[in-house]
């Protein structure tokens, strides 16, 4: 498995577990990594760090995503075993982690996008909005309980990520956005 390592500039690299954990071929492809992308082998200790190494830069967020391959799975795959960071930046790394367990369920062909952003919930606690901007016609093919399985299934990558907002999903065609002014 590669695991999905957001990490912080200087002095404390990361907080926690992985977002993560997802075959390494997956994570390849989410993350468009290449093999120049290499940082070290797994024996370095501790992770990779960025930045002043000696001031707690975490106030500033998340500034890089390091992808962890272990060793069998990168030999299985034909990637060197260690850490590789990805071009992606943190925001977007979210943005397609929470996407890729709606896109399973839902189907590739039914899902153009997935956006999101901070809200409250009905009870004034901090949510997460997420609007699946759908193909037209998406919702007369997507078989019944798909959506209650990509609710499922959301639900377990957040809890997965350390994320407890409730996610508000709503679904739209991009007319139906643009008749609204957006998600």
């Amino acid at each position: 498995m590669a695991k999905i390592w957001p990490v912080y500039e200087g002095k404390e690299s990361t907080r926690g577990g992985p977002w993560a954990d997802l075959p390494v071929p997956e994570a390849i492809a989410l993350f468009e990594l290449r093999p120049n992308d290499f940082l070290s082998d797994l024996t370095a200790i501790p992770r990779p760090r960025f930045g002043d190494v000696d001031h707690d830069l975490s106030y500033a967020g998340y500034k890089h995503i390091v992808i962890e391959i272990e060793h069998d799975e990168g030999q299985k795959a034909k990637w060197k075993p260690g850490f590789y960071k990805s071009r992606i930046r943190p925001k977007e790394a979210f943005r397609r982690l929470i996407q890729q367990p709606l896109v399973t369920e839902l189907g590739n062909d039914n899902v153009v996008r997935v956006e999101y952003g901070p809200t409250t919930d009905s009870q004034g606690q901090g949510a997460l909005k997420i609007t699946v901007v759908i193909t037209p016609g998406a919702a007369q093919r997507l078989a019944n309980g798909v959506v209650l399985d990509a609710l499922v299934r959301l639900r377990e990558r957040l809890r997965e990520m350390r994320d407890d907002r409730t996610p508000i999903i709503e679904y739209a065609t991009e007319a139906e956005l643009a008749q609204d002014g957006g998600p």
